[in-house]
């Protein structure tokens, strides 16, 4: 038997030594790097935009292509890695072609390249997740995607992926729409001035989208302001006008980098402290406007929102920049204003200048002074971020009406919708939090302790793992890792709170008693090990103890298969995605077996092997167990309590450890443990432990009453 386990372990070894080095030199696949018209095959255009004929020419930087039908424009297609530069949970990009409509809604989505590690040919099929990229057809670009029977769902066992490619889908659009000027170009998040977004115009289109917006008065305007009548050629206006203002909200790049271009936009906003406005004004005509306002004395400039003024003092002018955009007239004189912070200007909402032109430049001093004004608006291209409930006014309100929905960025709005399961997991997590805290009472109680776990690991094993998807494996680990060396954005984990929070609990958990806790508590694939050990023991399956010294030798295969998956995901995480298929997580626990033959089959094996040694593929082969050992093993708390004459002569607690980790001289190897508890039954049980048999048999002999310590 012992010669048996020893080749077995030997082969399981060279097993997964074999698929980490395959999978590290498996060639990577190409292709997004291609130009778009390459990736627009007639395939992806039939997906990503039913009823198109053909894609047009690709223009512009980053591309988009026009999608036709029957020779017209029908809408537009572009990638996702063009215009959204993704990442996926891994933190490789990934490719999907999508198609907009001319109404701003989304045709259709072409899943065409990934390296997400729970998708592929014997996991996660690709096809359930194009399926559900199917479901965000017909939805606008400026909505948020709503999850469970309101909108569309997830993909189950690759929630965080689906999400980013969702997510991905959604802002490629919004780009997209925003560059062709389509309705509905983006307000999602909570309404904001996107200040990032540009496309190039020329001073029409900065007119013509309401980015500058100016005022014309002739003399005639001006002297029937302040009540007089204007003469011929100035009500007929042949004369040069009186003024011509125009003013722009030039912080926002579409603005300003089309006003000064790039170099110099980023050179006045250099000059802006944060939360700072710059404002653009131009003057011509026969009334010099901004000399007089910047020279001082009477102030001829204001601003008006929502019926609050805010001056413009002369101090804040910033030093003159020449307007590049292309057909731009001339102008006398212009300027550029920095608005502090404090000067709470929104910029989502309508503001407008109040323009003083003094009774002397017209009338004569004895006049009022007339007051003109002159409104902008935040052209709608620039307004990102917002919901449908902004535009219909309808405030839609989460948790007991605490948050406006709109005001939540997507990952809040994620982390809202699964409060419930939020709020189960807390509960989870504190339970055991509390089982820990109390161990010594619950220990002195056999029969409380038996039921309690059993139910734990249940619960852990059908609502944690089958239902949520929540099982830990070795590739999040490689992936906060990674994100600790900066080579992953930490916002992706957000997109999935389950596995984040149990992450998190599991991190202090090793600080504080090691790796027992994930592993003989929260581990679904651990339970599910456990409880049909638990089920063949019933039915009298014999369970084999392994000799501590082979044991010993078989340990270390965990930790050779978790150093060889770290090394391969230094050099590819997608290979090192291949190579954790030594951990059967995803077949028994995320998909259920329903997987190819071959995963179902390892999955069934290692299952099988723990009906017979108990936590079979924890104890030996497990990566996860052997990198969550060497991160916990300096934790803080060691709670187990040992008797002198544990081991010598008392091996009661070393037979009944299920997993082998006490050894002959009654030490607990803490590395091995699995804070299963049994050991501390056992230690406060006095009709088991020796000591507290012989101790309480001559309390009785004294006729006073036993009780355990």
């Amino acid at each position: 038997m012992t010669r048996t386990v020893s080749v077995l372990a030997r082969g399981l070894a060279a097993a997964a030594a074999s698929a980490a080095i395959f999978a590290a030199f498996a060639p990577a696949r190409a292709g997004m790097e291609a130009p778009l018209a390459e990736r627009l095959t007639p395939q992806a255009v039939a997906r990503a935009f039913p009823g198109a004929d053909a894609a047009g020419a690709v223009g512009g930087a980053p591309p988009i292509a026009r999608a036709l039908r029957g020779g017209a424009l029908a809408g537009y297609l572009f990638s996702t890695a063009d215009l959204a530069e993704p990442a996926g949970y891994s933190g490789e990009p990934f490719d999907i072609v999508v198609g907009l409509g001319l109404d701003g809604r989304i045709a259709g989505t072409a899943l065409l390249e990934h390296y997400e590690p729970m998708i592929g040919p014997e996991l996660i099929p690709e096809e359930a997740l194009q399926l559900y990229l199917d479901e965000l057809a017909g939805m606008r670009v400026d909505r948020r995607i709503r999850k469970g029977p309101r909108g569309v769902d997830g993909v189950s066992g690759a929630t965080i992926s689906s999400t980013l490619m969702a997510g991905a889908v959604l802002l490629a659009g919004r780009r997209a729409a925003q560059r062709a000027g389509l309705a509905g170009s983006a307000r999602t998040g909570g309404p904001r001035l996107d200040a990032e977004f540009f496309e190039q115009r020329d001073w029409d289109g900065l007119l013509a989208v309401g980015a500058v917006t100016r005022l014309r008065l002739t003399d005639g305007d001006a002297a029937r302001a302040f009540g007089l009548a204007p003469r011929a050629e100035e009500a007929d206006g042949l004369r040069a006008p009186f003024l011509e203002f125009h003013v722009a909200l030039a912080t926002p790049a579409d603005i300003g980098r089309n006003l000064f271009g790039a170099r110099w936009h980023n050179h006045h906003l250099s000059l802006l402290s944060p939360g700072d406005r710059l404002l653009w004004f131009a003057a011509a005509g026969r009334y010099p406007l901004l000399r007089r306002h910047r020279g001082g004395g009477e102030a001829r400039l204001r601003l008006i929102q929502d019926g609050r003024p805010i001056p413009l003092p002369p101090s804040g002018f910033l030093p003159r920049s020449a307007v590049r955009a292309a057909g731009a007239p001339r102008f006398d004189d212009h300027a550029l204003f920095r608005l502090p912070a404090e000067a709470s200007l929104d910029p989502l909402r309508p503001w407008a200048v109040e323009i003083a032109a003094p009774a002397s430049s017209v009338a004569g001093p004895e006049a009022p002074p007339a007051v003109f004004t002159l409104a902008w608006e935040a052209p709608r291209h620039l307004v990102a971020g917002g919901d449908g409930d902004v535009e219909t006014g309808e405030a839609e309100r989460v948790l007991l009406g605490l948050l406006r929905v709109e005001a939540l960025s997507d990952w809040q709005r994620l982390w809202v919708d699964r409060a419930g399961d939020i709020a189960v997991l807390a509960g989870l997590l504190a339970a055991l939090t509390l089982i820990f805290a109390l161990q010594d009472r619950l220990a002195r109680r056999r029969r409380l302790h038996r039921a309690l776990r059993t139910g734990f690991l249940a619960f852990v094993l059908v609502w944690l793992g089958w239902m949520h998807d929540a099982q830990l494996t070795t590739l999040n680990v490689l992936t906060y890792a990674r994100a600790a060396l900066g080579g992953v954005d930490w916002r992706v984990f957000l997109v999935d709170p389950l596995i984040l929070i149990l992450s998190a609990y599991v991190g202090l958990s090793l600080v504080l008693w090691g790796r027992g806790v994930f592993c003989g508590w929260l581990c679904p694939f651990g339970a599910l090990q456990e409880l049909t050990n638990r089920a063949g023991r019933l039915f009298r399956i014999p369970q084999l103890r392994v000799p501590e010294t082979l044991q010993e030798k078989l340990w270390a295969i965990k930790y050779v298969a978790a150093a060889a998956l770290c090394a391969t995901a230094a050099y590819s995480m997608d290979a090192a995605g291949k190579a954790a298929e030594i951990e059967p997580f995803k077949t028994a626990i995320v998909v259920m077996f329903d997987r190819g033959w071959v995963f179902v089959a390892w999955a069934l094996a290692l299952l099988a092997a723990g009906l017979f040694v108990e936590r079979f593929f924890c104890r030996f082969l497990c990566p996860l167990g052997g990198v969550l050992t060497l991160l916990g093993k300096f934790h803080l708390v060691h709670w187990l309590k040992r008797r002198p004459e544990c081991g010598n002569p008392c091996a009661v607690c070393r037979s009944s450890c299920p997993i082998g980790a006490i050894a002959a001289d009654g030490a607990i190897n803490e590395n091995e443990c699995l804070q299963c508890l049994d050991c501390q039954v056992d230690y406060y049980d006095d009709t088991v432990c020796p000591p507290l048999v012989a101790r309480r048999r001559r309390l009785a002999q004294l006729g006073a009453s036993p009780s355990a310590p």
